[in-house]
């Protein structure tokens, strides 16, 4: 019975060393988009852990598609956090304008007093901002010099496998459709993304049963998906790789697999080497891990890009990513330079995905700097799908144009 379920059974000690030390280490896209929103220190102690698999580090083509057709989007998104910092802080000064009238309407307290707390919190609010901005000057930027990216290159240098050819993809997308219509996994909890986006995950499991059956050699793969069409969970708690996936992936290849997520590796990785594992650099990828499960933001990757771009006026296009269908969302922008004065502002929506209903959209500024489009569905029961959207807008300090 074993020999028949040979794959289901945990592995020992020693074939999980001997997979270590002969293995084929692969890693999702995911795992190499993270390392421009991880810290410095754990992106370099990640990037050694990988490396140390001296040649036998390898990815599949379709990590590398599209690891190059997300990138410029999350180093962009790092523009966005800026943009929400700079909100946030000026909500808080927007919050206490009410007390303050109230305060300035007390007969018995002197005027003095609330202009002096205005004026200390107009003072600290201002201040935030401009730390906030010179952080933002400092911040590297990744377009025009990535030594993140010359890393990635020089780790998987002649280690990406060969995209299907046309022949073959249309037969492997109807087999992921298939596997997809029929929840087989992995990568059926992909299902809204748009065009072929939800057959991504399933496309890197064949290219990587492919790769692993010509090789004949175990694999490790670093995953940072956690979602229930790669892990059996129970409770609550990760048990452990699919048993569909473990199934599969042995009769596909007669190897076994080790299944990490990011942080596991890299403390396991530790282990492996004899070293102490970054304590800090674990850590850190797990609370990522924390907060992107705790919400996965609707709204990303935003990308700006401007058209006229002056103190009177600012013309351009706003591109966002809706993560899941949703009734409505609001997406920002921002001002740069700042503008003389808050502006008259339009927008209007130019490209969205296919099956978008029939929708509303609206716009707003109440500052210099930033400003938001809001859209919405008006057929009822129908969401804005998940995908990309472009927005063109106008902004004209009034009398500008004069």
């Amino acid at each position: 019975m074993k020999e028949l379920f040979k794959w289901y059974f945990p592995l020992s000690d020693d074939d999980i060393r001997k997979i270590w030390e002969e293995g084929i280490l692969t890693v999702d896209t995911n795992v190499l988009l993270d390392l421009y929103r991880y810290h410095e220190d754990t992106r370099e102690t990640l990037l050694a852990a990988i490396n140390s698999f001296d040649g036998r580090a390898w990815i599949p083509h379709q990590v590398a598609e599209e690891f190059f057709r997300n990138r410029n989007s999350v180093i962009l998104s790092s523009n966005s956090a800026f943009n929400d910092a700079e909100k946030n802080i000026s909500e808080v000064q927007k919050s206490i304008e009410e007390p303050l009238k109230k305060i300035k309407s007390n007969r018995i307290i002197p005027d003095e007093l609330e202009e002096r707390l205005e004026q200390a919190i107009k003072s600290a609010t201002e201040s935030a901002i401009k730390e906030v901005q010179e952080i933002r000057d400092k911040y590297p930027d990744y377009r025009v010099n990535d030594p993140i990216l010359d890393n990635i290159c020089n780790l998987f240098d002649e280690k990406v496998g060969s995209s299907f050819s046309k022949d073959k993809l249309p037969e492997v997308l109807k087999e992921a459709k298939r596997r997809k219509d029929s929840k087989i996994p992995p990568g059926y909890k992909d299902s809204s993304k748009d065009g072929v986006k939800p057959y991504g995950d399933y496309i890197i499991w064949r290219q990587v049963m492919d790769h692993i059956k010509e090789a004949n050699k175990p694999l490790i793969f670093v995953t940072s998906e956690q979602k229930e069409d790669w892990w059996e969970k129970s409770s609550g708690k990760t048990i452990g790789p699919l048993y569909e996936l473990l199934k599969e992936f042995f009769e596909e290849t007669g190897q076994r697999f080790l299944l990490y997520r990011t942080d596991r590796f890299l403390e396991y990785s530790g282990e492996t080497s004899g070293e102490a594992a970054n304590v800090e650099a674990v850590e850190e990828i797990r609370e990522f891990v924390r907060q992107r499960s705790r919400k996965t933001p609707l709204v990303s990757q935003i990308d700006q890009d401007d058209e006229i771009s002056d103190a009177d006026m600012a013309t351009g296009t706003l591109n966002v990513t809706l993560s899941e269908p949703a009734y409505k969302f609001t997406c920002s922008g921002r001002f740069e330079p700042e503008m003389n004065g808050v502006p008259i502002l339009e927008a209007r929506l130019v490209n969205s995905p296919t099956g978008t209903p029939n929708n509303f959209v609206r716009c707003g500024t109440g500052t210099k700097f930033d400003f938001n489009i809001h859209m919405k569905s008006t057929d009822y029961g129908e969401r804005l799908p998940a995908g990309q959207y472009e927005f063109e807008y106008e902004a004209i300090v009034d009398g500008s144009s004069d």
